[in-house]
Formats: C-alpha cells, structure tokens, sequence
C-alpha cells in the first residue's frame, strides 16, 4: 500500500464536470489552512474520485449491520466459537513475543488486542477491496451520514498525503475501513503506530496490533482491571446492563471501565461482549491472566 504518490503542482483543473455536491474548493482550502495539505493535492484527487454504484446503493443501509440488529445470544456464535478460538490461539502463539512487547508498552491485554482483530478480518485473512477513495466519495454525497462521511473523506486526504500514499489504491471496506484492524481515516490519523517502523500499513501485523492498543489506552482501557461480569440476580446500581436474548430472557451483567472501552472500538453492546468473550476463551488457552 504504500507507494510514493508524486504529484504535479503545474497540471491545471476544470472543475466544472465535477460534482456541486462537494465545494471542493473550500474542502481544499479547508484542508490547507487545517492540516498543511497542498490545496492542489486536494483538488487533484478529489477531482478524480468517483461514485460507486455499489457504495451508493449501501449507503440507505448502513444502520442495519448485524451487530446493531440482532440479539446478543444469536450474535456471539458467529464470532466466539471453536474456529476462531482455535485461530486465535495459533496467532497468539506465532506472535508471542510481538504481544508481550506491545503490551508492555500499553498495557492492554494481549487477548483483547488478538479477539479484536479476529473479529474486523480474521486476523488479516479477509481483504476488503472496495477503492476508499471512491467510496468515502459516494458515501459523503449519497449517506444519511454525509457530515461523517465527509469528516472522513477529510481525514482520507490528510492520511494518504501525510504518509506519501498513494490515494487512488487505498483498498478497504465499503465504507474505507482500513487494514486488518479496519481503523477508519480519522482513526489511523489519532491513533496509528508504526510500530515496525517501516511506514504506518494497517495490513502488517506489528503496526495492528499496536494500533489497536494505542486506540484502547487512549480510550482509558485500565491495565488488570475487569471488565464485564455475569450476575444470577438482576440488581439495581450503576453500570448493570440488561439485555434479551431472542426468546426474550433477560440476562444482566455487572459491567466496568474496559466494557464500555470496548464497546468504544465499533460502538455496540454485541461486539463489545463478542470481543470479551473471544479474548477471555483464547487467554484460556494460551494460559494468559
């Protein structure tokens, strides 16, 4: 993924076959007095972005993944079961050393840091392959999120340049979800690490892992520390969450600081129990407390 993007200052561009949706006049000028980017870097790659039929066709469904629709009891085993605890063991033993120096750094339980990336891409196997550009582009003019999505676009820009990427190869999810951790633009900007020091690539192994720590200290993750719990008996007190499972039985939970980190990284309650209980069966295995 990186590739030194060499760009001519002296091309002149017609922007009237653009689209009026994006001012990308002021997105440059924005992005000049905001972040150092050339206003003719901004100009030339959004100029040349273009809409994809199937980001735009996705953009009315954004709200309707899994995780935000389904019970918990019907989400967890599509991510905690034998496969992945058995994947996460192996990777956990192969990267061994790479964790313990990761987490000596943040602090962050190596498990968590594995689950997690099992999760977003199977530790790397899935490789998304839409063109971010092209789909922050469709996405900031035809989403419900378009203020987001833009921010995005924004941060897209600031990455590739900063980095010396070349912007029209960037491959991600449908909505640019970048790398194995899938860290969106605006992420990678915060909380990236080239840890290999090599380059920041998501799609390398060291860079991940440290990524995805640095994401959770920065969110206030505590070292050692709980982080969900599972009561026989519902109780009234702060940070009790009480769920239905699809026959409709309530289960409550005991949850601290580190759950709602969790939860910090995609933004729901079934993902941040799916993460919990994927880290806590391979740490069972790898003998990890």
């Amino acid at each position: 993924m990186k590739v030194l993007f060499i760009f001519v200052f002296t091309i002149f561009i017609s922007f009237s076959s653009y689209s009026k949706a994006l001012d990308i006049g002021s997105i440059a000028l924005n992005l000049n007095a905001k972040q150092s980017v050339p206003v003719e870097y901004t100009e030339y790659v959004l100029s040349h972005a273009k809409i994809v039929p199937k980001v735009k066709a996705f953009a009315f469904r954004v709200a309707n993944s899994k995780e935000k629709i389904m019970t918990f009891d019907k989400f967890l085993p599509l991510f905690v079961n034998k496969e992945r605890i058995d994947e996460g063991y192996k990777f956990f033993q192969s990267h061994k050393n790479l964790l313990e120096r990761v987490y000596k750094i943040y602090g962050i339980n190596p498990c968590v840091v594995v689950a997690i990336l099992s999760i977003e891409t199977d530790l790397g196997k899935v490789k998304p392959n839409t063109n971010c550009l092209n789909a922050l582009y469709s996405l900031a003019l035809y989403s419900k999120r378009k203020k987001y999505f833009l921010y995005e676009l924004k941060n897209y820009i600031v990455y590739t340049y900063r980095h010396k990427i070349n912007p029209f190869s960037v491959k991600g999810s449908i909505t640019c979800a970048i790398g194995i951790p899938q860290f969106m633009p605006s992420n990678i900007n915060r909380y990236g690490v080239d840890f290999n020091e090599n380059g920041l690539n998501l799609n390398e192994i060291p860079d991940a892992i440290a990524s995805v720590a640095n994401f959770l200290k920065k969110h206030g993750w505590k070292e050692r520390k709980p982080i969900i719990r599972v009561l026989k008996k519902c109780a009234h007190e702060k940070g009790i969450l009480v769920l239905k499972d699809s026959k409709g039985k309530v289960k409550c939970f005991k949850t601290y600081r580190n759950f709602w980190v969790l939860k910090s990284y995609n933004g729901t309650v079934n993902y941040a129990l799916a993460a919990y209980e994927l880290s806590k069966n391979i740490c069972k295995l790898v003998n990890y407390k």
